[in-house]
């Protein structure tokens, strides 16, 4: 095997497939890429057995076909301390991978390429085009949302649900929620689904995922789903589990709809931080006479922070929450207002921006 590849070619991918490398595992193949040359591609593979990613990159120096795999934190760090304009080889001797650049010459051991756990290829049932920037919001404005650990392992993901009308995708840990729904176009003739994606897979794909509006293919069937981007191949297993109903959480009838700047609300969030209890990490937030006072405290000590908003209401409204689920969604709004919405029983608190009403946010209250 030897091949010469351009740093700028080959760095991004070995980003990618390192971020979903497996971490200080006893079994040390699941730390290595596979590096595998043909006549046409230069593939390199990273998988922790519930994901795998390929990228390929095209052969522009006819290139001697052979595979092996080596550590991907090792030949990643290799390719970041070499100039971008580099031209770098690579060569396989006795099990031994060489990469040699300028002043610069490393020997790396290797495994053998028949221990690699390579995903079973399937048979996939279901397969549709979609449009990247569409499938990029479903994740990146609400991923945060889902739970880490839970029991409950369809809290772990996030949930992707097509209709005959709509396509929705949605997260929650159990005290807040992120929904994301967007009516179809006539043009567009979706198949009728309903996945888990499991939480790793959905930061792992949100990073991929840009914004450029291209088609990109998807494969689907009952334990997994392919998504083929460009020159990307990213195979990962599904949750198999229902995800519980939660359109009834939404607030139909809105009885208090206060606008806020998100700007403002942001530092008012910032000076109070200072005093948040560091477990309970709760904060009141108080709506009267056009004001707005949001406070904290921890033990004998108080931070509290008033500023003007628009609130003709005669009923002065309390509540208590998280400000770490607070900031999340104002920090992934990038716009300059928010509605604040509560229903008359003041349940919990829906957050909406006039710019994307696809989107909808809520958070349950602390009984502080």
């Amino acid at each position: 095997m030897k091949c010469i590849v351009e740093q700028k070619n080959i760095i991004n991918p070995l980003q990618k497939i390192n971020s979903l490398l497996t971490k200080n595992n006893t079994n040390e193949i699941l730390g290595n890429i596979l590096i595998e040359i043909n006549n046409s591609n230069i593939l390199l593979t990273g998988t922790n057995t519930e994901m795998e990613l390929i990228y390929k990159i095209p052969n522009q120096y006819n290139c001697v076909s052979g595979k092996i795999t080596v550590s991907g934190k090792k030949i990643l760090n290799i390719f970041r301390i070499i100039s971008k304009k580099s031209l770098i080889n690579i060569k396989l001797i006795q099990k031994k991978l060489y990469i040699i650049s300028k002043k610069s010459k490393f020997s790396l051991l290797t495994i053998s390429e028949k221990k690699f756990p390579y995903f079973k290829k399937q048979k996939y049932k279901i397969k549709f085009y979609i449009n990247q920037k569409i499938l990029k919001n479903m994740l990146e404005y609400i991923y945060f949302s889902m739970s880490s650990q839970d029991v409950r392992s369809y809290l772990n993901g996030i949930l992707i649900d097509f209709k005959k009308k709509y396509i929705k995708s949605v997260a929650t840990n159990g005290h807040r929620m992120a929904i994301f729904k967007k009516k179809i176009k006539k043009n567009e003739n979706f198949p009728i689904f309903s996945i888990i994606l499991p939480r790793k897979t959905a930061i792992e794909l949100n990073k991929i995922l840009t914004h450029e509006k291209i088609l990109i293919k998807i494969l689907l069937n009952k334990n997994n789903i392919q998504f083929h981007i460009k020159n990307i191949i990213f195979t990962s297993k599904l949750i198999n589990n229902k995800f519980p109903k939660l359109d009834h959480i939404l607030i139909k009838e809105k009885k208090y709809k206060i606008k806020i700047n998100k700007e403002i609300l942001k530092k008012s969030l910032s000076h109070v931080s200072i005093l948040v209890h560091e477990q309970i990490k709760g904060i009141y937030l108080k709506f009267y006479k056009n004001k707005c006072t949001i406070w904290s405290h921890n033990q004998d000590e108080q931070a509290k922070y008033t500023f003007p908003i628009e609130y003709n209401y005669l009923k002065k409204i309390k509540l208590s929450m998280n400000i770490n689920y607070l900031l999340d969604v104002l920090n992934i709004l990038k716009y300059n207002f928010i509605y604040l919405i509560l229903d008359k029983n003041i349940q919990y608190l829906q957050i909406e921006v006039l710019e994307k009403i696809e989107l909808k946010y809520i958070i349950l209250p602390l009984y502080l």
